[in-house]
């Protein structure tokens, strides 16, 4: 028996009846047919199979008036719930579950309605999670679980049923639960109790089944742990009526439960304050349901960003209520969606109300903090997009902290020696060669200043980040590329080009069929760390400056037809040229051999565990009015083995 994390699934339903009076569907949800789909942590394939065992479903949120949703999608009340599953409504039978939805009156929730009627959306999913699974071996050695508790939640509208054995995992988004797996041998087969034709009361919501009680390890007490704290979160914001977001947030941020559960308590204040105004005396009322405010919070985010950097961010449909519309108008529609007055205030009023910072959930209640947000996206886009010259030369990987931290590359094996009659076998040894290096911090601030939110300057919100995304993606460019132009020592105390390295060329010649040639020798006659096995370097790419990068596509073009043997090319297509103006600072004759990082390490990047791109931060600021962000990236590059590298100096 173990436990892991898996996500929620759905299912496919069939729609049986439509009652258009009532505007009601019945549909069966489930026949427990298997279903196949790949495991979340490893991609095997597996059968899975619903139980119908009364004691193994629990219905009491389906039989509750569970959501009739438009395509799995719980983000908004008034878009995306599209009805409601009838109270009671489910009811089993031999080798089937149904229920009845019914659609909201709603005139935009008339035109899908009037589809079903009509026949054409016929598609209906079921959204459901598993809290256990047995597992039992399967035919042509494809395991079957089945899922022996396990509770639908809600029923979706679906223009295509999902295919769930093609969902791509994606560990870092992906909201999941604790599910247990108990497998169980061959011959061990699992047994359900006896569906009756037909069940028409309601059926209760059981207990869960105690298992026999096992000695805990560390490891378990972990799961329960991680179990007690993801399921407390998801009581939590569901209690509160908070968006699924929210629970997505908190779980992927590993948010303590008594953490989690105090900011849902304070936003629930924070709205109730809004909401109710002065009080009269009978006590607060709570307000509940789908926090309009995150909506409206999302679309304005939304528009900003497509006005402000419209190559990195698509207008989507919740945004397209705020485009047009000024900083300054923007702010007015915030302030006045969480309770603040705007009337009769100037600009630079409402801008002062604007930036002030209020009790509650921050992500949601305050306009700065909003504002702050939109330079940290753009200028994150604008890192990943920014284009660099030397990708296919670097093997990328991650530290924990800023100590020097060694490269061990391991020698080759020693070779095989004869052993005579009676005689010994003798003790080899694996050499190793050692190069160092440690991450560097950097960092810069930039300030968005009040005058330019007044001035409506969204120039400043764009141009900026960019900007300083970019410079970030230029800082690497520029390690990476001052490791081969420095030419410093390596770990040996000889420079990375040198006659002893093999890798130098003894006078400086223009590209040509002999000079790559002797370069192409140089590589593959290099020996490993014991000096005396050959380790058949072969050359990949040539690397050369601005200045002589069309030679080069020259000499490796297969266009170029020679007109006599001897004029024969043959690296003709053998190589990649690469080319960065950061080499003609160095030398526009300088050329280089490069091996491929999957035969030998060239260079190695670096950056801090769990940052794989640069940090923002914003807040609104102190020591200037308005905006200030700030960058800090820690990074280091080094040049692994100076075998993979050939330099010649150029004429």
């Amino acid at each position: 028996m173990r436990t892991v994390e898996i996500p929620p699934l759905d299912v496919r339903a069939a729609i049986r009846s439509v009652n258009e009076a009532q505007r009601t569907v019945e549909v069966v949800f489930t026949t427990g047919a298997g279903v196949t789909r790949s495991d979340w942590y490893t991609g095997k394939k597996y059968i899975e199979r619903l139980s119908l065992d009364p004691d193994h479903i629990r219905l009491e949120r389906l039989n509750n008036g569970a959501p009739l949703l438009d395509g799995h999608s719980g983000y908004s009340v008034r878009e995306d719930q599209i009805g409601v599953v009838e109270s009671d409504s489910v009811v089993l039978l031999k080798g089937e579950a149904r229920a009845t939805v019914r659609f909201s009156k709603r005139a935009s929730v008339d035109d899908v309605f009037n589809d079903v009627k009509d026949g054409i959306v016929r598609n209906v999913s079921v959204g459901y999670v598993v809290n256990k699974y047995v597992e039992e071996d399967g035919d042509n050695k494809i395991p079957v679980r089945t899922a022996v508790d396990w509770e639908p939640y809600e029923i979706s509208m679906v223009p295509m049923p999902a295919d769930n054995a093609a969902k791509v995992r994606s560990k870092d988004q992906a909201v999941t639960h604790p599910c247990v797996i108990e497998t169980r041998g061959s011959g061990v087969k699992l047994m359900e109790r006896e569906t009756p034709e037909f069940i028409a009361e309601e059926i209760p919501n059981p207990a869960p089944k105690a298992d026999p009680p096992v000695e805990q390890n560390e490891r378990d007490a972990g799961a329960d742990a991680e179990r007690t704290r993801i399921d407390g979160i998801f009581e939590a914001v569901r209690a509160a009526r908070l968006p699924l977001s929210v629970y997505q947030k908190y779980v992927a941020a590993k948010t303590p439960l008594v953490d989690a559960q105090r900011e849902i308590f304070r936003e629930l204040s924070r709205r109730d304050l809004a909401a109710s105004g002065p009080q009269t005396g009978s006590g607060p009322s709570l307000q509940v349901g789908d926090d309009p405010l995150v909506h409206k919070r999302s679309g304005i985010e939304n528009a900003l960003l497509h006005r402000m950097a419209p190559d990195y961010f698509k207008l989507e449909d919740h945004g397209k209520e705020y485009r047009g519309l000024s900083l300054t108008d923007t702010a007015r529609v915030f302030l006045g969606a969480i309770g603040v007055r705007t009337t009769g205030l100037s600009r630079t009023q409402l801008w002062d109300e604007a930036l002030k910072s209020r009790a509650g959930l921050h992500t949601t209640s305050d306009f700065a903090n909003l504002l702050a947000d939109l330079p940290n996206k753009i200028l994150q886009k604008a890192y990943q997009e920014a284009p660099q010259t030397f990708e296919a030369l670097v093997r990328r990987t991650t530290v924990s902290d800023f100590k020097p931290n060694r490269l061990l590359e391991i020698g080759e094996a020693p070779a095989l020696l004869e052993v005579l009659e009676h005689g010994e076998v003798k003790h080899g040894t694996i050499g190793e060669g050692k190069e160092t290096f440690s991450l560097l911090s950097y960092a810069r601030q930039f300030g968005i200043t009040r005058k330019a939110l007044v001035n409506d300057d969204t120039d400043a919100f764009s141009r900026l980040p960019i900007m300083m995304g970019r410079q970030v993606r230029k800082l690497e460019s520029d390690l990476v590329w001052a490791q081969i132009t420095a030419n410093a020592a390596m770990g040996d105390s000889v420079a990375l080009f040198h006659s002893t390295h093999g890798n130098l060329a003894g006078s400086g010649t223009a590209i040509s069929v002999t000079s790559v040639a002797v370069a192409n020798a140089a590589m593959k006659l290099q020996k490993g760390i014991d000096g005396a096995t050959f380790i058949d370097v072969a050359p990949k790419y040539i690397i050369v400056p601005v200045a002589q990068e069309v030679v080069a596509l020259q000499f490796v073009s297969p266009l170029l037809q020679a007109t006599s043997q001897s004029a024969v090319n043959p690296f003709t297509g053998r190589f990649s040229v690469i080319s960065d103006p950061r080499l003609d600072a160095n030398s526009t004759t300088a050329w280089y051999l490069a091996a491929s990082p999957d035969q030998i390490g060239i260079i190695v990047v670096a950056t801090l565990e769990g940052e794989s791109g640069p940090r923002v931060e914003s807040k609104v600021g102190f020591d200037i009015q308005g905006i200030q962000t700030k960058v800090e990236y820690d990074f280091a590059a080094k040049v692994e083995n100076h075998r993979g590298l050939y330099k010649n100096p150029g004429a």
